[in-house]
């Protein structure tokens, strides 16, 4: 790996970058490898969650959708 792997770096922009994007946006969706593990690490610290939905070999990921009114960002239903 690299000096920057294994620190958090990847998961911090993933949870700021989903914060910003879910009072914007519909739907968040990431795609990830089965075989990449820090890749679904990410994924999952931004708070997506794997689907039963695969595509061209790769995982679907979406965040759940929020609760009208919830601000803690956990989500829940429309």
């Amino acid at each position: 790996g690299t000096a920057w792997q294994g620190r958090g770096y990847a998961s911090e922009a993933a949870r700021a970058l989903v914060g910003w994007l879910r009072p914007r946006v519909r739907t968040v969706v990431a795609h990830v490898h089965p075989d990449h593990a820090a890749s679904a690490a990410v994924a999952r610290a931004a708070g997506l969650v794997p689907t039963d939905e695969v595509h061209d070999g790769e995982v679907r990921w979406a965040a759940p959708p929020e609760r009208v009114g919830d601000e803690s960002g956990t989500g829940g239903t429309i």
